[in-house]
């Protein structure tokens, strides 16, 4: 019987599903992984709605050999549901922000570790720290997962209480407080202030936090050229400040290894030098 041939592969198709994605940085990141590999490869960007559109996505995807793709919002929690197969943290956080295609769908979650190791590499230990977080939606989920694993004093702060009871609820999260934004209108103290949402990003407004003290750092997961406006409100206060570009960063660089099998070298001081970050 003849031996049937390997397939190797001269070119590498990924990409990145969302809607919108007029302001991704991801094109750039991934395409310096692949010059820093040596791997020749292209990422394209799939702006899609949900339903129907997004199956569709995946299918054209599936069509031509694509080997992967990264899911942002508003996506990461329907794609689960096309998924064949999820590896545990994705299915313990509730959200895809990765999919290795095949002749089948696998769905993983890199924002956890992204997060992880943003906060490793700026120095931080929430290990039992009082913890104050900003949201709970999608964007928090990785998070929470994360805050869940160091043992935190959680509390959070989330305009609907009942959905913010669910997400909890949903990953176990037993011992946080839950608490509306009148929370920090009162004087408080945290080790750790931590913002899951996009509030601010658009009109550069953001709610009052001279309330809210911040012993450690205040950490963002939201980036942008200069302090955030979350970041700016604690721009004079003795606690490091620290935005979400690193999480970007590293979450896309274990994606590129799920869909390549090789981690790339990098530089996070270099990549947001070369986008105009600092």
């Amino acid at each position: 019987m003849k031996a049937k041939k390997r397939r190797v592969d001269l070119f590498i198709n990924i990409g990145l599903i969302g809607q919108p994605l007029n302001h991704t940085f991801s094109p750039f990141i991934q395409t310096r992984f692949f010059k820093n590999t040596g791997l020749n490869g292209g990422y394209c960007c799939f702006e899609t709605s949900g339903g129907e559109a997004l199956k569709e996505t995946f299918d054209t995807l599936k069509r031509y050999s694509f080997k992967g793709v990264n899911v942002t919002v508003p996506h990461k929690q329907e794609v689960m549901g096309l998924m064949d197969s999820l590896e545990p943290t994705a299915e313990d956080i509730g959200a895809v922000n990765v999919v290795r295609i095949s002749d089948k769908l696998e769905g993983f979650n890199t924002d956890a570790e992204g997060f992880q190791r943003m906060l490793a590499d700026a120095g931080y230990s929430l290990s039992g720290k009082k913890v104050l977080l900003l949201g709970c939606g999608g964007a928090s989920m990785a998070v929470l997962y994360v805050l869940k694993s160091f043992g935190v004093k959680l509390t959070v702060v989330n305009r609907t209480l009942d959905k913010a009871e669910s997400v909890l609820k949903s990953m176990s999260f037993d011992n946080a407080v839950l608490q509306d934004y009148n929370f920090i209108k009162a004087e408080s103290e945290f080790d750790y202030v931590i913002n899951g949402t996009s509030i601010g990003l658009e009109d550069g407004l953001f709610p009052d936090m001279s309330r809210v003290s911040c012993r450690e750092a205040a950490v963002d997961i939201q980036y942008k050229k200069g302090l955030t406006p979350f970041l700016k409100c604690y721009s004079d206060a003795d606690c490091g400040k620290l935005d979400g570009f690193s999480m970007l960063v590293y979450q896309a660089a274990k994606a590129f290894e799920i869909w390549t099998g090789i981690y790339p070298e990098f530089s996070v001081k270099k990549i947001s030098g070369e986008l105009g970050l600092i």
